[in-house]
């Protein structure tokens, strides 16, 4: 309902004199009710003499968007259904509460004047960020996936389709990383970023991907995995941030929030509460949350904030460890806070040996050779080792790289056309035409089989274009800034009507029905029930007194006097939909 007007127009005509002596203790029309209940100082007054439950329902309607259905109530309040209809039905008798139908099932609604003031309550558990003494933002680094990245490019993984690995794969990761990483997760997460995929049954590092992960990852890697957390409840990363904004929000009261809007949405959800309080410490993990030093109160971190709001993921400035040790042996210790660039350039020049909070990588007659393919030169190697050392580069791996560099061939390929060879003919696959000394001609689609040959025997491959796919960027998937799911703007139809809750009780199925009109009967007592108008089905409210109860065909019927039409009534009591409470 968007006003307390609106609401009280779904209220049947003939209640509306009724509804108003109940709520506001004298006879109003529709407009003179809708005003006495929007009424902020009898709200106020009204609000302060309820009980910490029941002002936490209020709370938790409206943070439920004040129009729920019942079952979503049901497993979102901490209480009995007992208990929660006890304090809906005093909520109801005070004009606070609302349900759209007869049932008793039918969806809560609150009143809409009360938007101000619930506003108002929650502005308690809200604070500046300034005024609060935050602990220090963690930072989420990439060191793990640069490192299985270095990993797969020694070992040549053999994988099913979804580029996933065959057991041996799994089991030549486990032993270089284990120790230290958490393999499976970041393999799949290096998949989802599209760093990684299958070529002739091989797991392969995506060249440009990977190079922007290395570039980028610091500064957008932990809103990624803030947004891929909240992938199984769509639109949950949008609403953490309307709740959150710019404010410092205490805890206890984000955790609520974002229980009832998950509860709300997903009636398989069993356990809500703990569901959020494991995704609030992975975000605090990450260093998109953080927490002040008493644990209380959280906020996004600056740098997350201001990319959720704007889109720029601009890294904060942090110190990397920028020496490495190598040694004679040909070995790179290399530290876990390397920076990420760095670590990737280590592992296309090196072999990794094992990854551990000083990772071990080794230089060889192979590595030397793949950062040739890459398009390393010996000066390059040279200038960047001598750039990470911590002390000054070993002859013997000078000497090393410098003769290895040598004792590769060398082809060029002209895109389905020619191969230019400089070396022995004899790794040349038999076959092919050769139209100049050392030029051979390439069949047409051939150049990926013919590629593929020459790399097994050590041949280093220069422009092999089209071979090499580069074109492939990182996939951060969800844009940023953040936006949220569409809403639907469809009014909600009410048949039934509009009643406050509790004053309209359904009635219930079997002898407790008839027993109901029975103590009336005896007690002398004057009822309003909703019966459907003859010939119409429309309901309407009849004020009667019971006057004898009888059956007929197994039915039960009651002749009553109604003082609405001053005649004495036959009322099938099957067909009496329910009755309005009486005081």
């Amino acid at each position: 309902m968007t006003s307390t007007h609106d609401l009280i127009s779904n209220i049947p005509s003939y209640m509306i004199p009724i509804i108003s002596t109940r709520i506001l203790g004298d006879v109003a029309d529709q407009r003179a009710l809708a005003e006495g209940l929007s009424d902020t100082d009898r709200l106020e007054r009204v609000i302060a003499e309820l009980t910490d439950r029941q002002r936490d329902l209020l709370l938790n309607l409206h943070e439920l968007g004040e129009y729920v259905a019942w079952d979503i109530l049901g497993r979102t309040h901490g209480c009995s259904p007992d208990e929660l209809r006890a304090d809906l039905e005093e909520l109801g008798l005070k004009g606070l509460v609302f349900q759209g139908g007869l049932s008793g099932r039918d969806p809560v609604i609150l009143l809409p004047s009360l938007a101000s003031l619930m506003d108002t309550m929650k502005a308690k558990y809200y604070s500046a960020v300034d005024g609060i003494n935050w602990s220090e933002q963690k930072r989420q680094g990439l060191w793990g996936h640069i490192t299985m990245i270095n990993a797969l490019l020694v070992g040549r993984i053999r994988c099913k389709a979804g580029i996933e690995p065959f057991k041996k794969g799994w089991e030549y990761l486990d032993e270089k990383l284990s120790a230290v990483l958490d393999v499976r997760r970041i393999y799949w997460e290096l998949v989802e970023l599209s760093c990684l995929k299958e070529k002739n049954g091989n797991v392969t590092p995506v060249v440009r991907a990977i190079a922007g992960l290395a570039v980028e990852g610091d500064s957008r890697y932990s809103l990624w995995r803030f947004c891929q957390s909240c992938k199984p409840y769509h639109g949950l990363d949008y609403q953490t941030y309307l709740t959150i904004g710019e404010r410092g929000v205490m805890r206890e009261f984000l955790a609520r929030s974002l229980t009832l809007w998950i509860a709300s949405r997903d009636e398989t959800i069993e356990n809500g509460r703990a569901t959020i309080e494991s995704l609030l410490d992975l975000w605090l993990d990450l260093g998109v949350l953080q927490q002040d030093v008493a644990g209380g109160w959280m906020r996004f971190a600056p740098q997350a904030v201001r990319a959720l709001k704007t889109g720029r993921t601009d890294a904060a400035p942090h110190s990397y460890s920028e020496e490495a040790i190598i040694q004679p042996t040909m070995e790179i210790l290399v530290p876990g806070d390397f920076d990420t660039v760095d670590l990737l350039n280590v592992g296309e020049i090196a072999d990794l040996v094992q990854a551990d909070v000083m990772s071990i990588y080794r230089i060889t007659r192979e590595s030397v050779f793949r950062a040739l393919q890459e398009g390393w030169t010996v000066e390059k190697i040279m200038s960047f080792l001598d750039r990470i050392s911590r002390h000054t580069l070993p002859d013997n791996v000078r000497m090393n790289i410098t003769g290895w560099s040598r004792l590769h061939s060398e082809a060029h390929i002209i895109k389905g056309t020619f191969l230019v060879l400089s070396g022995e003919k004899a790794v040349v696959p038999k076959g092919l035409e050769e139209v100049l000394p050392g030029i051979f001609r390439i069949p047409e689609r051939c150049e990926e089989e013919i590629t593929s040959f020459l790399e097994k025997k050590g041949v280093m491959i220069r422009n092999a274009e089209g071979i090499r796919e580069t074109d492939y960027d990182i996939d951060w998937g969800k844009p940023l800034p953040l936006k949220g799911p569409q809403r639907s703007t469809a009014r909600t139809s009410q048949k039934e009507g509009v009643y406050p809750f509790g004053m309209v009780m359904p009635l219930p199925y079997g002898p407790r029905r008839e027993m109901l009109f029975e103590e009336a009967l005896n007690d002398g007592k004057t009822l309003i029930i909703f019966y459907p108008r003859q010939g119409y089905g429309e309901m309407q409210a009849r004020k009667i007194s019971p006057l004898f109860i009888f059956r007929r065909g197994g039915m039960p019927f009651m002749e009553a006097y109604c003082d609405d039409t001053g005649e004495g009534e036959v009322f099938d009591i099957s067909k009496v939909r329910a009755i309005f409470r009486q005081q």
